[in-house]
């Protein structure tokens, strides 16, 4: 066996046994949904930025949830790639400096910011789950953000709209993909 084909072996027993991320963008999508109502409230913008940079920690709790659900073992450790899946992760974290850092200095770009990072976060799960869906909905939501900063007059109100729509539209087309290979 070449180092090609043991390679896709690896990373097709990933895409299956995790479902190919399903839990943790189901999870995302609630967390998107909270950040809107949160973006939509008329509380002060610091204490929106505050709670919005917090909701990433209900990412582990939903997941584990969702993964109960859908019978996914998060646990899945018996393939060497997961740890590549664990860094790609775990990057994201590193990313929220920047945000703390904009909560200070620009506190309108926070969550401009965090989008963009959960957006391109979102990249390399193409990669490691072989799915352009993954790819697509990465590029779209940094993309059609940086296109609202840039070009549109529409309300920074919107950004989390934007990535809600990403995160469901990848969640269709994931469960779609799944049912494909089964």
């Amino acid at each position: 066996m070449n180092s090609h084909s043991s390679l896709h072996v690896l990373l097709d027993d990933i895409s299956s046994k995790q479902k190919k991320g399903l839990p943790f963008i189901l999870a995302s999508i609630c967390i998107w949904g909270i950040i809107t109502i949160i973006t939509f409230s008329s509380l002060d913008l610091m204490v929106k930025n505050i709670i919005t940079l917090s909701c990433g920690a209900l990412l582990f709790p939903i997941s584990t949830i969702w993964a109960k659900i859908l019978k996914v073992n998060l646990f899945y450790k018996e393939n060497p790639m997961i740890n590549g899946l664990l860094i790609a992760t775990n990057n994201q974290v590193l990313y929220i400096i920047i945000c703390v850092f904009l909560l200070i200095k620009a506190p309108t770009l926070v969550l401009p910011a965090y989008a963009i990072i959960y957006g391109a976060h979102l990249l390399p799960y193409s990669f490691f789950y072989q799915s352009k869906s993954y790819r697509i909905v990465s590029i779209f939501i940094c993309l059609a953000i940086l296109a609202r900063l840039v070009f549109l007059r529409l309300s920074v109100d919107f950004i989390p709209v934007i990535v809600e729509i990403g995160v469901i539209s990848l969640a269709l087309l994931l469960r779609k993909e799944l049912q494909k290979k089964n």
